[in-house]
Order: structure tokens, then sequence, then C-alpha cells
């Protein structure tokens, strides 16, 4: 089987960072829904999948739009 992405490779810049809007503090950013977990555990799917940067801090975060 063939890799398509690979978050845990961590070779983004260390600038590198990705902004979803969502409505609630805590809420999932995108899909992975699952109706079987928690908005946290979606949450930190979603940080899973978006992956490091060559440092180790997260690509992505949850914004709540002001």
């Amino acid at each position: 089987m063939s890799i398509i992405y690979n978050p845990k490779a961590a070779s983004r810049a260390n600038d590198f960072q990705i902004e979803y809007m969502i409505n609630t503090t805590g809420d999932r950013w995108f899909i992975p829904y699952n109706d079987n977990a928690s908005m946290s555990a979606q949450a930190t799917l979603c940080n899973t999948v978006v992956g490091n940067t060559t440092d180790g801090s997260a690509c992505g975060s949850g914004v709540v739009p002001s």
C-alpha cells in the first residue's frame, strides 16, 4: 500500500501554520467526523492529520473568528 499523505514526516518549515475557522473553541477543524467520538477527540484527530513542523510544533489550529 502506498502512502499518499504522511503527517508524521514533519518536513514542513517551522513557520508553516494553517488556521481553520471554527464556530466554538474545541470544535473539530474539518472532517474526519465520528459520531462515536467526543468533539475534543475529533479535534485531536484533526491535529494528528495536519501534523507538525520540523521543530515539532503543530502545523494547524482552530480559530474562532471574532
